[in-house]
């Protein structure tokens, strides 16, 4: 499996724009202070992703195998049905920006180093799926995130990382006995090649989320995934 490295990526987060996201009037103590930590995090963010590129294969109705590796879920084996390639991606705020974080102290402090990491997770996200979507010559791409769905549950993250290889090593991640992924802000998923659109949180019916990016449309399940 071809696999490219996006270690380079810049952190361009503009930091009045953080500000006001973090509800920190300017010309008062928060904004001088959230400014001297904004520039201490500014030196340690190094965002970072990887991807491959390999064919899918179906093998039943609810497995798939990406270069030799399988996994169960009905919903990513239909959804990259077509095209028969998809794009395994992970992506971080880097290490060194988490062991900066880990520096802080008050609760206050600790909120917008959270903060500030999240917007380097960003970076790392928008970087990877632009150069995705230049190197399909702007092809609409979607994604599946392991646990994201119950259909596609937390435990298939092992499987994800072993297909990945030496990737997250190189750009400083690695995944935990308990399935949790370090640095804490990180992703990971599966890219594919997707006209019409997909969102995991159109299968999901949990409430109030405040993560969510599309609404449930009961019934897409049946729709579109059931096995007939």
């Amino acid at each position: 499996m071809e696999l490219i490295l996006l270690n380079t990526i810049p952190f361009h987060v503009a930091e009045s724009g953080l500000m006001e996201l973090l509800r920190i009037r300017p010309e008062t103590k928060a904004a001088s202070d959230f400014s001297l930590i904004f520039a201490q995090a500014g030196k340690a963010a190094r965002p970072m992703a990887a991807f491959g590129v390999a064919e899918s294969k179906t093998l039943g109705e609810d497995t798939v195998e990406i270069n030799g590796v399988n996994f169960q879920s009905r919903v990513l084996r239909v959804n990259p049905d077509k095209a028969g390639v998809v794009f395994p991606y992970i992506a971080t705020c880097g290490p060194d920006l988490e062991r900066w974080s880990e520096s802080m102290t008050g609760t206050l402090h600790k909120f917008w180093a959270e903060a500030i990491m999240l917007t380097a997770l960003g970076c790392a996200v928008n970087a990877l799926e632009s150069h995705l979507k230049e190197r399909l010559g702007g092809t609409a791409v979607s994604a599946m995130n392991p646990g994201s769905l119950e259909d596609w549950p937390i435990s298939e993250q092992a499987a994800l990382f072993k297909l990945l290889g030496d990737a997250p090593d190189k750009i400083g991640m690695r995944l935990t006995d308990t399935l949790v992924i370090r640095p804490l802000k990180s992703v990971s998923g599966i890219f594919f090649i997707s006209e019409d659109g997909f969102s995991s949180c159109a299968l999901c019916p949990r409430k109030n989320c405040q993560l969510r990016r599309a609404p449930y449309e009961p019934g897409l399940y049946e729709k579109r995934y059931a096995p007939r």
